[in-house]
């Protein structure tokens, strides 16, 4: 099982997510919560920090950790830690084979996104989204 960490950055009714790369392997060009995998000998907490660090170039301040779950993708099974926090600095797709997009959306208008399947159930988990949509 393949250990990830995902990012909820919200401020206000905004919320910031990635788009992947058009040549990622699963769900290309969807929109995701940013995130990634966990290293060895490396805490969620710790991973979080420098995913968001490499990928968009600012600094993630967790708050709590919202859930912890597992999920299985197109070819794996992930046991994933969603956390909450902030950011300081402007973020930017700094990683284009994994993003090649970053930009805040209404969170009234999530339902309009083409996200990420994982992504999705987060929200709907969280009650953005109803399951119909």
């Amino acid at each position: 099982m393949k250990r990830a960490v995902a990012a909820i950055i919200r401020q206000g009714n905004q919320i910031l997510l990635c788009r992947r790369s058009l040549s990622s392997r699963n769900q290309p060009g969807k929109w995701e919560n940013p995130g990634g995998e966990i290293d060895p000998n490396e805490t969620p907490g710790e991973a979080i920090v420098r995913e968001i660090r490499e990928e968009l170039g600012v600094k993630f301040i967790p708050a709590k950790i919202i859930y912890e779950d597992n999920f299985k993708s197109e070819d794996d099974t992930w046991q994933v830690t969603i956390f909450a926090g902030s950011i300081i600095g402007t973020p930017q797709a700094l990683i284009p084979e994994e993003t090649i997009e970053v930009c805040w959306f209404d969170i009234t208008l999530l339902n309009q996104i083409d996200l990420a399947s994982y992504t999705r159930a987060d929200f709907v988990r969280l009650g953005w989204l109803s399951t119909m949509a």
